[in-house]
């Protein structure tokens, strides 16, 4: 299973790759799918306003037709048993009995059998020329002898064509035909003008309508428009069957699109915002990809780094081991010298030897120092742990450097109590860490003390055991800031020395970096600027720190965390508690 752990990473980043690359297209997609979507929401709302009113107009036109048809079914009683033909008496009458305002009806003709016009009657007072007598077999005006054709034929209404008659009216000729028990007794015709059909079409709709148009065939009925400001119109077409069944009706109209703004503004900001989305991914893309190449860039420049770094590394811990064995037979032979092996020295050749011992023991440290260096960047530096008494190992350490503080003529205070649980760290590392701080407390103080302080800090700690108390020497210690959850011992090394500004706290803690270090001549007293760098790398590999609380001319604290286990604190309670009596036991 191990093996397939790699292929599926691959395939996961390569799909993840193609989603990211899939992605900004699904969105533009979805995008342009939403604007269209509501886009065609909005027309489809204008379209429907169209479409209703079109069919209302058919609706309305049809009714109009079929009152008419209605109207001249009325003069079938003119030709019905008993009469043998039309009169104009009965006629008239049915005439009377029209509502002019309520048809359209113009004139109305009465043949006989042979299609002779036997009655004529104007029911609008226009002019126009009666065609009593007249063959309506012949009659072209209109179409009027085709649509009596079809009549005979079918037995059933017809319409003729739509057009202007003699009189300069635009209408329409209905041909009814008169059977009874299958034989023609006799045609009615009814002169229809189509202007009147008009004011019935002016419903509430008619409002918004810009245009209307009836047409038959090639002929038009009804045209009418009205003048309106828009950016675009919705059109519905409906087709109405006649009466008779020998002439479709083609209804048009036309509406202004109320919503064209809507739209326009719709697609204006959906584009715009688009473009936006567009240029961003754009730019993003472009982004990504210089900060992948910036990454490449900075991954082979790190590393180059880590390989420079391990490279020095190794430079130093190889010259540094290969510099100890010359450095450790200088010694030895001075050693020798000075122990008179090779014979007394005189008293011009003591000075010298001297001097060669001190540098060579001071060069032997510097490259102690710089191969500590490499082991801890190479990570080598082994811990050893073990349990210490912090007071009998101070005592120890300042005991060593008594002759060095001595010959400064400085003053070393002491207050590590021995009450003091007991620290599981490195000696070795925890030797050279208080080493480097007191020698370097010794360095840059003049005169006056050097104090190293150890107590117990922690949050857990009872109240009689915190900070704001009196050490054992009788000086008042101010709390300190206690660095993690837990209990520390924080090991203080307090000098009144030169002091160290607070802008160079973090600075004097890198490596090779010295503050006030004096002139370039006196290596001796410069140092090379690892101990203190060295100290906090060894500390935090302790599992400690050191940091450093100072101000220029009034001398420094550099303070050393190192933790402590709750059941070594417990150990230490039970030495400082007294032993209780056992409780009697009869046997």
């Amino acid at each position: 299973m191990l093996p397939a752990m790699p292929k599926t990473r691959s395939l996961l980043s390569r799909l993840a790759t193609v989603l990211f690359a899939v992605a900004p297209v699904v969105v533009l997609v979805l995008i342009l799918g939403g604007l269209y979507a509501a886009d065609h929401g909005l027309s489809r709302s204008d379209q429907s306003r169209a479409d209703s009113d079109a069919v209302e107009v058919a609706n309305l036109t049809r009714a109009f037709l079929d009152r008419h048809v209605e109207k001249l079914q009325h003069f079938r009683i003119l030709y019905a048993p008993p009469h043998r033909m039309p009169d104009s008496v009965h006629l008239e009458f049915l005439v009377d009995q029209l509502e002019p305002a309520g048809t359209a009806f113009k004139r109305l003709w009465a043949t006989n059998a042979a299609g002779i016009v036997v009655l004529d009657s104007v029911i609008r007072r226009v002019p126009g020329a009666s065609i009593r007598g007249a063959d309506i077999d012949t009659l072209t005006m209109l179409g009027i002898d085709s649509a009596v054709a079809r009549a005979r034929v079918t037995g059933a209404l017809q319409l003729s064509r739509v057009g202007r008659n003699v009189a300069g009216d635009r209408g329409f000729v209905m041909v009814s035909p008169m059977v009874f028990r299958d034989t023609l007794r006799g045609i009615m015709l009814g002169n229809v003008l189509t202007d009147s059909l008009l004011p019935i079409l002016q419903t509430p709709a008619a409002a918004r309508r810009s245009s209307l148009l009836i047409l038959s065939g090639g002929d038009t009925v009804i045209s009418s428009t009205r003048p309106v400001r828009a950016f675009s119109h919705d059109s519905s077409i409906v087709h109405l069957q006649v009466p008779g069944g020998g002439a479709v009706w083609r209804i048009k109209v036309m509406h202004p699109s109320t919503r064209w703004v809507m739209r326009v503004a719709l697609w204006a900001i959906g584009l715009t915002a688009l473009t936006v989305l567009i240029v961003g991914l754009i730019r993003e893309r472009r982004q990504s990809r210089r900060i992948a190449e910036r990454s490449q860039e900075l991954e082979h420049l790190s590393t180059e780094l880590l390989q420079a770094n391990r490279a020095k590394s190794e430079f130093l811990a190889n010259v540094s081991h290969e510099l100890r064995t010359p450095l450790n037979a200088i010694v030895g032979f001075v050693d020798l010298l000075r122990d008179g092996v090779y014979g007394d020295l005189a008293p011009r050749q003591i000075g010298p030897v001297e001097r060669i011992a001190a540098s060579a023991t001071h060069l032997r440290h510097l490259v102690d120092q710089v191969l500590d260096l490499a082991k801890i960047t190479a990570g080598r530096l082994e811990v050893h742990t073990d349990v210490v008494d912090l007071r009998s190992f101070v005592l120890d350490i300042a005991g060593e450097m008594e002759a060095l503080i001595a010959e400064r003529g400085i003053a070393l205070s002491l207050g590590v109590g021995a009450t003091l649980p007991r620290v599981r760290t490195d000696p070795t590392h925890l030797r050279q860490i208080l080493v480097n701080l007191i020698g370097n407390a010794i360095k840059y103080t003049n005169a006056g003390t050097i104090a190293v302080r150890a107590r117990l800090v922690g949050a857990d700690l009872p109240p009689d055991d915190r900070l704001n108390r009196l050490t054992p020497d009788g000086v008042w210690i101010q709390p300190l800031p206690v660095p993690a959850q837990g209990l520390w011992i924080a090991l203080q090394v307090i000098d009144t020395g030169i002091g160290i500004a607070e802008v160079d706290f973090e600075r004097i803690f890198d490596e090779f970096e010295q503050v006030g270090a004096g002139p370039r001549g006196e290596s001796m007293q410069r140092g090379t600027g690892l101990g203190l760098s060295i100290s906090r790398r060894l500390a935090r590999l302790l599992g400690g720190d050191i940091v450093v609380d100072s101000e220029l001319g009034k001398g420094s604290t550099f303070t050393l965390w190192l933790p402590v286990d709750p059941a070594d604190l417990r150990l230490a309670e039970e030495r400082r508690s007294p032993a209780r009596p056992r409780p009697a036991v009869d046997v």
